[in-house]
């Protein structure tokens, strides 16, 4: 695993590097907590459940979505960044597959992931590139505990992406 961290240009930045296998999304879980506490946010608690829920359901997806050919190609990576008010971070994977939001069946084992970020991000999306894809989401985290989805004017950091359907 690599990771780095980095003033960015009016906030932080870092990123890590997920082995591709069942063990990265309690690893992301762990990293991301362990990034943003260094940078001393002092972000609500629940935000920071938060990030940490929809964070590792962005790289769950990546461990179990990714099309077989992707695989053996590249790893998953995680780039968060911090700014004013706003956490951003990022999922990338080697299989360029959008992800596709669907009615979830609550009473399955599985199929919520992309329901529970859209429901719990202020803004969330996916953008194809050259070696893959990322799926990204923000939240916007406020000095006194509350989440605000509007409050904030801060744009996400990629003006490319746009929110999904």
């Amino acid at each position: 695993m690599n990771a780095d961290a980095h003033p960015l240009d009016g906030g932080l930045s870092g990123w890590c590097d997920l082995p591709d296998s069942p063990l990265a999304p309690s690893v992301a879980r762990r990293w991301v907590s362990a990034i943003l506490g260094s940078w001393d946010l002092r972000l609500p608690p629940a935000s920071e459940a938060t990030i940490a829920m929809l964070t590792s359901e962005l790289v769950t997806n990546a461990v179990q979505h990714a099309a077989p050919e992707a695989r053996g190609t590249g790893g998953i990576r995680i780039n968060v960044r911090a700014e004013c008010s706003m956490v951003w971070l990022a999922v990338c994977d080697p299989d360029p597959t959008l992800p596709t939001r669907r009615a979830p069946d609550f009473l399955g084992e599985s199929g919520r992931g992309l329901f529970l970020v859209d429901a719990q991000a202020d803004r969330w999306g996916a953008v194809q590139h050259e070696g893959g894809k990322y799926v990204w989401f923000s939240l916007d985290c406020l000095g006194d505990g509350r989440h605000a989805g509007e409050a904030s004017p801060t744009a996400p950091p990629l003006t490319a992406a746009r929110p999904m359907p």
